[in-house]
C-alpha cells in the first residue's frame, strides 16, 4: 500500500485521520491559500484543498497526498475564516450564531509519484443558540479560536450551543471522512476492507500484519510513521518479544539518523532503500549509558530504519545488500 501523507499541520484532521485506521505521516503543507471567492466557495475549498496536497507531492517522490481546506460561510452570505484576535472572533460568532450557516471543506488526494489528483468537497448546515458576551468571552477563555475556521470548535465546547446540524460532522469539524474515503477508493485503497481484515480475526489478519521477511523467515514489525512516536522510538521499553522488531517509514528516502538515548537494551539497526536492499547495517550498537550520545547517520539513503534485538542479523544471516520483502506496509 502506498504511503498516506496529510498535508496539514491541524490536530483536528491529525485525531479524525486515525479513524481510518490507515497508517499517515504528517507533512504540512507551505501553499498560500486562497481568500477570496471567484467561482463559489466550493470552489473555493476545492482549489485551497488540491493546492495544498500538490505542494506536499511536489516535496516527496512517492505517496498519496491529502489535503484539505474548511471555511465558513454566515447566512448573510459572507465568507468567515480563521479570526486573527478575539475581537474579530467574537464578532464572528455572533453573526454565525443570528442565523444557520454553511460549513464547507474540500478534500483533494494527489499521487506524489503521477501527478493524478481525486477531488471533492461537503457543505454541512449549522445551527448555533445564540450567546450573551458573557457566555462568548468564557468560551474563548476556555477554547481558542484562532485556529479555527469559524473561530468555533463543534467536537469540543461548542457542542454545548450547536444543537443540530444537516450533513457531515466531520466535515464541520475539518476534514469530511467519508468523501475522504470514496475518493482514496479511486486509488485503490479500500478503508472498509482494511477494517475487515483487522476485524477478521488472528489467523487470517496473521497473514496481512506488517511484516519484514528475507525469503525463508519473517520478523512481526511494529510500523511507526508519526513524528512523535518516531522520537521516542523504542526508550524506556526493557526488550523486543523474541521475532518482532520496530519499523521506521519515512516520507522520502533520505539519510536517516538514529540515537540510542534512554535505550535499555542493545539493537540490530538495519537501514533499508526504497527498493527493499539493505543500505547499511549496524550490529549490536550498544545502550548509551552517558550523554552526549553517538549519532548514527549513514551516508546512505533509506526509506525504512528496522530496528531489531541485537544479534538478529547475525544469527539470521543478513548482511549489506540483502533484499528485504516489505509485506503489509
Amino acid at each position: 500500500m502506498k504511503n498516506i501523507v496529510l498535508a496539514s499541520a491541524s490536530p483536528q484532521r491529525r485525531e479524525l485521520m486515525k479513524i481510518l485506521g490507515l497508517p499517515f505521516i504528517v507533512r504540512p503543507s507551505r501553499a498560500k491559500e486562497k481568500s477570496s471567492i471567484s467561482s463559489g466557495v466550493a470552489h473555493l475549498v476545492k482549489s485551497n484543498a488540491l493546492l495544498k496536497a500538490k505542494e506536499v507531492a511536489l516535496r516527496i517522490k512517492d505517496g498519496l497526498v491529502i489535503g484539505s481546506d474548511t471555511v465558513v460561510c454566515s447566512g448573510k452570505g459572507r465568507l468567515i475564516l480563521k479570526p486573527r484576535d478575539l475581537h474579530e472572533a467574537k464578532k464572528n460568532l455572533k453573526e454565525l450564531m443570528s442565523d444557520p450557516h454553511w460549513v464547507y471543506s474540500g478534500v483533494a488526494v494527489v499521487d506524489a509519484k503521477t501527478g493524478r489528483a481525486e477531488i471533492g468537497w461537503e457543505k454541512t448546515k449549522v445551527f448555533m443558540t445564540p450567546l450573551n458576551d458573557q457566555e462568548i468571552n468564557r468560551y474563548h477563555q476556555l477554547v481558542s479560536p484562532l485556529d479555527k475556521a469559524g473561530g468555533f470548535d463543534i467536537e469540543g465546547k461548542g457542542a454545548l450551543f450547536i444543537p443540530r446540524i444537516e450533513g457531515c460532522y466531520f466535515n464541520v469539524v475539518g476534514l469530511p471522512l467519508a468523501k475522504l474515503a470514496s475518493l482514496l477508493k479511486k486509488f485503490g485503497v479500500s478503508v472498509l476492507c482494511l477494517l475487515l481484515i483487522l476485524l477478521s480475526g488472528p489467523s487470517y489478519a496473521a497473514a496481512v500484519l506488517p511484516q519484514v521477511c528475507d525469503g525463508k523467515d519473517c520478523v512481526k514489525v511494529e510500523v511507526v510513521s508519526k513524528l512523535s512516536d518516531m522520537e521516542k522510538g523504542l526508550m524506556g521499553r526493557i526488550g523486543l518479544v523474541r521475532g518482532k522488531g520496530m519499523l521506521f517509514v519515512f516520507g522520502t528516502e533520505d539519510r536517516q539518523s538514529f540515537w540510542m538515548k534512554n535505550m535499555l537494551f542493545d539493537l540490530d539497526i538495519l537501514w533499508i532503500g526504497l527498493d527493499g536492499h539493505i543500505v547499511y547495517l549496524g550490529q549490536n550498537i550498544p545502550r548509551c549509558i552517558s550523554e552526549p550520545c553517538p549519532v548514527y547517520s549513514p551516508e546512505n539513503k533509506a526509506k525504512y530504519v528496522l530496528e531489531l534485538n541485537s544479534g538478529y542479523t547475525l544469527a539470521h544471516q543478513w548482511k549489506l545488500g540483502d533484499r528485504l520483502d516489505l509485506k503489509g506496509i
